[in-house]
């Protein structure tokens, strides 16, 4: 039986990252800060605040969410392929390390991975 996936087993490339924070410099920094950071209308996406919310969801809950509700003033209108990189971008900014793989971009196989606030 395969070892169940974590956010710490080297999941998402860093080109991909670096890809989803040029993404998340145009669409997500207006409400989510510099950096994820925080800002005035939307929250941290970095830190412990973020890291409990998502604590032992998978990936695949966090892209759904993205790719169906945000931006907020036009949820829905994200690409598949730029949700990832601003997934994997996430992580990245988490401190969860990055591997030779991008994240795939098929719900199913995002649903495998699952978030873990500290590493196991």
């Amino acid at each position: 039986m395969a070892q169940p996936q974590t956010v710490w087993g080297g999941i998402y490339s860093e080109t991909q990252a670096f890809r989803g924070e040029k993404v998340a410099d145009t669409m997500c920094s207006g409400c989510h800060g510099a950096g994820l950071a925080g800002g005035d209308s939307g929250p941290k996406l970095v830190g412990d605040d973020f890291l409990s919310a998502w604590n032992a969801t998978s990936v695949g809950d966090l892209y759904g969410y993205i790719l169906e509700k945000m931006p907020h003033d036009a949820p829905g209108t994200l690409k598949p392929e730029d949700v990832v990189s601003v997934t994997a971008y996430i992580l990245s900014v988490n401190n969860m390390p990055s591997g030779r793989q991008a994240l795939p971009t098929e719900p199913e196989a995002l649903s495998q991975i699952t978030i873990l606030a500290a590493k196991p």
